[in-house]
């Protein structure tokens, strides 16, 4: 095979990156091992593969690479810590038997780490195949393949006679053509690691995917907080290599330590090493107690981010946090992303952030992981509130709310429908969530909670524009029925 050459410094497109997921005994292995022994050809590789949790191929001259020994348990790992290995999800669903508990949880784990999906039924030739019958079970939960009006491809397919499969690639091919896939060969390294092991001969074993720039013999890295030097790459064809670029699965030999599958390996001194950090060993205030909260804190400074962690810490070694134990998952400074929310969700943590920015399209991405996030202005504030987590006293309805917005002003419409004229508080207001509506303060506690109305948002709008989703701190129109003509000015809007 001949070596990549590079020479701009621009971004590249590169070959796909394909993780098979699906239930136990539906044919993931199997696929994988088709295609594996139909495109390698052993007269060009001598026979020789090497299994490294990978491989790669191509097809219709175009590269290729399969993960091959993921799990869902280290596909998760990949997503949560940032480093999402996998560019498309093949979705393996036995024929005759349809949609099962790991079907679905391979579904979830695609949608969060927002991964194109492909859906290979397999074992079409078994006489008890019904493919009608899985792709309604398959849009119940909202996998609409193209046949059924949606856009997710659907190949039928048999590992065991090979049917099908090339149009399989194909699929992939086209996906990825679609998805636009780029990275830079000359830009940061950054792999993420799929297998990790320890060998009495050769030492530690670290199997990795490298997703950006190019990685070298010699190469000073580092990955859970452990550094090395690259002595040795190795492809999956048992080829020793000198340099591995984008999308290419390789063994690496170097490391004395044992990193974590699913961490990034990054080059060292780069600005990606806070991120190859081994999350073991983060910081544990309060051990040896009963209950362990993990905590995500995002600051405007560094010195702001010091001063609340210390000041958590000191809580959690006073009386309050005599039945807990808080530990640190992630302290920086910046914005609140859509990784710290993966990681929250995958260490089931919350998320506190001082003088930082909360985007509505990460509050509503926080929701649907149901990640408790919060921001302050005032450290008594996050202090407080903290406690409150603490000491369990959070109640269970504040937590169900994802949006609330003040009525401001009242529009009568012709149909007689109205229109209330809002400001969104908190969370967001999104279209067909249901909603209630109060006359009272939701911070008042003298009065009942008793909601005077309860329906379905089926309009918004933001200026004239008709909207989806409206988050924090935007005024919008809320299309009421004529069912409550109330309404006024001063009350409150929330949806769950």
């Amino acid at each position: 095979m001949s070596e990549t050459k590079v020479s701009t410094n621009e971004d590249f497109i590169r070959p796909p990156v394909v993780t098979v997921m699906g239930h136990v005994d539906h044919g993931k292995t199997s696929i994988l091992d088709a295609i594996r022994h139909t495109n390698v050809q052993s007269k060009e590789y001598g026979g020789i593969t090497q299994h490294i949790g990978a491989y790669q191929i191509v097809h219709n001259l175009h590269k290729i690479t399969f993960i091959d020994t993921p799990g869902h348990a280290a596909f998760m790992k990949m997503r949560a810590r940032g480093g999402r290995a996998a560019d498309i999800v093949v979705l393996v669903v036995a024929a005759d038997e349809g949609v099962k508990p790991q079907t679905k949880e391979a579904i979830y784990h695609a949608r969060a780490a927002n991964t194109s999906i492909i859906v290979a039924l397999n074992k079409i030739d078994l006489p008890g195949a019904d493919p009608q019958k899985v792709k309604q079970e398959l849009a119940q939960e909202n996998i609409l393949v193209e046949d059924w009006g949606g856009d997710i491809l659907c190949i039928e397919v048999s590992a065991k006679s090979g049917k099908n499969l090339d149009k399989l690639l194909d699929a992939i091919l086209a996906v990825a053509e679609i998805s636009n896939l780029k990275a830079n060969p000359t830009g940061e390294l950054e792999a993420v690691i799929i297998e990790s092991k320890l060998d009495r001969k050769r030492g530690t074993v670290v199997s990795c995917i490298v997703k950006n720039g190019t990685l070298k013999v010699g190469d000073k890295v580092v990955a859970s907080g452990y550094e090395a030097v690259v002595r040795s790459l190795m492809d999956d064809k048992g080829i020793i290599l000198k340099e591995a670029p984008p999308s290419t699965p390789v063994e690496v030999l170097g490391f004395k330590e044992t990193p974590n599958v699913g961490d990034l390996l990054v080059e060292k001194g780069s600005e990606l090493e806070q991120l190859a950090v081994d999350e073991s060993r983060v910081e544990i205030v309060g051990k040896n107690t009963k209950k362990m909260v993990g905590i995500i804190i995002r600051a405007d400074s560094q010195g702001t981010l010091e001063a609340v962690k210390e000041s958590l810490a000191n809580l959690v070694t006073s009386s309050v946090g005599q039945s807990y134990s808080l530990k640190f998952l992630r302290c920086s400074t910046g914005d609140i992303t859509d990784s710290d929310v993966m990681l929250a969700s995958s260490a089931n943590g919350v998320i506190v952030g001082f003088s930082v920015k909360l985007s509505s399209e990460i509050e509503d991405f926080a929701e649907e992981f149901k990640v408790q996030v919060k921001t302050y202005k005032t450290i008594y504030e996050l202090i407080d509130d903290t406690k409150d987590l603490l000491e369990g006293t959070a109640t269970e309805a504040e937590a169900k709310i994802k949006g609330r917005a003040r009525v401001i002003k009242i529009f009568k419409l012709s149909s007689g429908d109205l229109i209330a004229g809002s400001k969104v508080i908190a969370g967001a207001l999104k279209v067909e969530s249901r909603i209630s509506i109060y006359d009272k303060d939701p911070n008042d506690l003298t009065k009942e909670d008793i909601p005077l109305y309860t329906g379905i948002i089926r309009k918004l709008k933001k200026g004239k524009d008709e909207v989806k989703m409206v988050g924090k701190d935007n005024e919008c129109g809320v299309l009421l029925k004529p069912q409550y003509n109330e309404i006024a000015e001063g009350m409150w809007i929330e949806s769950r």
